[in-house]
Formats: structure tokens, sequence, C-alpha cells
């Protein structure tokens, strides 16, 4: 047999010789080098085994690599961060597994592949990934649809129901009608005509009624026929996974133990990246990673996560975060008025400030977000930019400190770039979905 080290060790040098896969680079670098044939079987048995946990393996990398880089240059006393961002990873092959269309925003177009979430570590001066999961995206074409449909199959069904529970109502009060004309024809009292004219306006208004709710029962039902050939036109063009079922049931499938880390990896697909994420800052502080600052875009922000940061009260960590300008509310702490992100940057426009250093024009809001006390900034670089707003629960925290911090972000922009570039980064085709990177 092949010892482990030396399967690793050997994987992570063929990285810097730029083979397409394993053959090759025993066949071609490896191979000449020792002059020996070497198999490729067992480097794809280690890369596909469930039981190896890769994560660990990663974080172990990960602190062996800061504790090397601490004893050649001392970072104390600078910003320590963690950083969240996701990245396209481009496949060929509708037979991988969990693979499935995806929007790249970088293209702005549709492709085959994986999302890759990556957390990684700012030590104040270098950038190590220590997390990751792969995600698919299931697409929201065909479940808004199908969302329409039976939110369209419910009120039909309801019209009916009304329709027909009237209808019974009407036919009573049609036959106590007819009750009365025959009374009415064997003896002509005034009690029994005045009784006679009521309840034949009593069953004129139940007719009427009976029309409107027949009207809106047929007009459900046609809603309802066009919110079904709407669902069976999105299967057609937008189907789940952006794949049709019979490619989806030709995908690689393996069964695994559910205690294994590669069923969790394979389950981790479906997952959505808010809930990734703080999966990922809860191993972070248990594998005993210190950091000040939590920094990721827009994509991720939400009260879930926030909540997850600040449950951290020992650790005192702090968020700093892109947040999108749309219609969540955050209640005004001067004025107590919930408003969205766009009025309150005008009720505050006359408090706009002028920062040199970033040639940038702010504004600092006090605000409550999900009852937690939150400032907002809105910052407009330059004069022709739009304005762009940053969340952060560090009350203390000035516009200059904030843009500082924020910039560590980049890091994992350049680790993208250069890991797909140089590492080979989500480039193997393989089948099984633990041995894509």
């Amino acid at each position: 047999g092949i010892r482990a080290t030396l399967i690793m060790t050997t994987l992570l040098v063929m990285l810097f010789y730029r083979n397409r896969n394993i053959h090759s680079y025993f066949s071609r670098q490896y191979g000449k080098l020792t002059d020996r044939d070497g198999s490729k079987n067992p480097y794809y048995d280690l890369l596909g085994n469930e039981n190896i946990c890769w994560r660990s393996i990663l974080y172990l990398f990960a602190k062996r690599y800061l504790s090397l880089s601490g004893r050649i240059s001392d970072y104390s006393g600078k910003v320590r961060a963690l950083i969240f961002d996701d990245s396209s990873t481009e496949k060929r092959g509708k037979k991988i597994e969990g693979v499935s269309k995806i929007h790249d925003h970088v293209t702005g177009r549709f492709i085959l592949g994986y999302k890759i979430l990556v957390c990684g570590y700012w030590d104040g001066g270098n950038f190590i990934p220590v997390d990751f999961s792969l995600h698919r995206e299931r697409g929201g074409e065909l479940d808004k649809a199908r969302g329409k449909r039976n939110r369209a199959r419910r009120k039909a069904k309801q019209a009916e129901l009304a329709y027909r529970e009237h209808r019974e109502q009407h036919l009573e009060k049609r036959a106590i009608l007819n009750s009365l004309r025959d009374e009415l024809d064997s003896c002509s009292k005034k009690t029994t005509e005045l009784e006679f004219e009521k309840q034949g306006k009593r069953v004129a208004h139940s007719k009427k009624k009976q029309s409107r709710l027949q009207g809106k029962m047929k007009h459900t039902q046609a809603i309802l026929e066009e919110k079904e050939m709407l669902v069976s036109k999105k299967e057609k063009k937008a189907p789940l996974y952006g794949l049709t079922p019979a490619q989806q049931r030709q995908q690689f499938r393996k069964n695994r133990d559910k205690d294994s880390p590669g069923y969790m990896r394979r389950s981790e697909a479906d997952m959505s990246k808010a809930q990734s994420v703080i999966n990922m800052l809860t191993r972070a502080v248990k594998r005993g990673f210190v950091f000040d600052y939590v920094l990721f875009d827009s994509w991720f922000f939400s009260k879930e996560i926030l909540a997850r940061i600040e449950s951290f009260r020992t650790k005192s960590i702090k968020l700093i975060a892109m947040i999108k300008m749309g219609k969540t509310l955050y209640r005004d702490c001067l004025s107590d008025r919930e408003m969205d992100a766009a009025a309150l940057r005008k009720q505050y426009r006359k408090k706009a400030k002028r920062n040199r250093k970033f040639n940038a024009t702010y504004i600092m809001v006090p605000v409550r977000y999900d009852n937690r006390r939150v400032n907002l900034f809105f910052v407009k670089l330059g004069s022709r930019s739009k304005w762009k707003a940053f969340i952060t629960n560090d009350l203390e925290l000035g516009f200059n400190r904030l843009m500082e911090t924020y910039h560590i972000r980049w890091s994992i922009e350049v680790f993208f770039k250069d890991a797909k570039q140089h590492l080979q980064l989500g480039k193997s085709q393989l089948h099984n979905m633990l041995m894509p990177l």
C-alpha cells in the first residue's frame, strides 16, 4: 500500500505542475522524476473516501500555517477578521453528483456547476481559508409558479365550497317558498301572503348571491387553469436545479453512512447559505480562532446571523456587512419610526459629512434591527457612484475605521482569483461530489 501522508503530499505538489488529472501527473512528471510507474487508484480512493473529514484537515493546516507565520511576523494589535464569500465553479457534465444551474454574478449568466462558500481567516497580514461548503441552486421560477398555483387552487376550492354551501341554503329557501305557495292556493290568509312575500324577497336575494358566488367560482377556476399552464411551461423551460427530472435521475449517486463526513458534505448542498455561515462561524469559534470582526457582503446578511454573532458575548465579536437598499425595515432611534434604508438616507441627507481620506460622503444613522442596537452607514464614494449601505453592531466604530476594516474583505476575492488561476480550484470534473475541488 501507499502511505496516506505520501498521497497527501503528492496531491499538494501536483497542483503546482498544472496537470489536468492524477494520471497525467504520474505519466508526465512524477513518473519521469522517480523512474517508476504510479497508479492513480489509491489517490482517487483517498479523495472519494467518505470517512475522511477534509474540513478538519483544512482546520489543522490553517492552524499550523498561522503558527509558523506568527514566528516570522508579529501581527499583534492588528485587526483580525473572519470573512465569508462565495464563488462559482463551472462543471461540464450533467451527471456530476449534485450539480445544478447556478447564476454567475461576474458574467451575469447561468452556468452548470456549484457555488463554493468559503470561510477565510485574516490574522492581520495573511488570509487563509479555514472552512468551505458546496451548494447548488434550486431555482426560484418553478417554485414561484407552483406557489401561485397552490394559492389559486386554495382560492378555487374555497370559492367552490362557498358556492355549494350557499346553493344548499338557496334550495332550502326555494322549498319553503313552494310550500307557502301551496298554502296560499288552498287558503288566502293575510299572514300567509305576507310570509310568502318575505320569503320571495329572501329567495330573490339568495339567487343574486348565488350568481355572484358562481361567477367568482368560475373566475377562480379560470385563474387556476392559467397557473397550471404556467407551471407546465416552467417545468419545461426552468425546471428545478436547471435540470429535467430525467437528467437529475442520471446524476451520480452513492449511499453513504449518515454519520460520515461525506454524508454531511452532500447534505450541505441543499442547505441555505445563511445557515452554512452560522455553522461555519460556530465551528471557527470552537476551534479556537480569535477574531475581532465578521465581514461579508449583502448576499449573506440576515437577522439570524446577527443574533448568532451577538450570542458570543464573551468573545466581543463585531459585525460589518454591506446591506441591500431594499424593503427591510429598521427602527430609527431618534424618531422611533420604522423605515427602510432608502427612506432613512433621505431622512438624514442633511447630516451628510465629507471624508477626504476616502473621497467619500457618508451618513451615520443609529437604528434598531430585530430589536438589536446597530448603526447604519450610508456611503457614496466620489461624485458619480451610487449610495451603498453598511451595518455594524460596533457602536464605537467611526467611518475611517469602518472602511479600513471592510477593505480587508477584498482578500477573499484575491484568494478566489489566485486559487482558480494557479491552484485549479473547481477544475476537476469527477462525478463524485467529494472530489470536485
